[in-house]
């Protein structure tokens, strides 16, 4: 017969909570989203890059071209 006594401690029962877990828990959710945060900015630098090297070197390079097509035609 289990003992259900006001007195009976839950600490000494063998199921308690753990707060070493709940620690441990906290700390690895931390380092996953801080991961998840390094990982997309590095992600975004790297996107901005890839898009800097498809543009020209000269911003009005695009103006010119048209200019020329349209040279052409007329």
């Amino acid at each position: 017969m289990a003992d259900k006594s006001p007195n009976a401690k839950w600490y000494l029962e063998g199921n308690e909570p753990s707060l070493k877990m709940w620690i441990f828990t906290q700390m690895s959710l931390g380092a996953i989203y801080a991961a998840c945060v390094f990982f997309g900015v590095i992600a975004l630098i790297l996107i901005l890059r890839a898009i800097s090297g498809w543009l020209p070197e000269d911003p009005y390079a695009a103006l010119d071209t048209g200019k020329a097509v349209l040279g052409a035609f007329a």
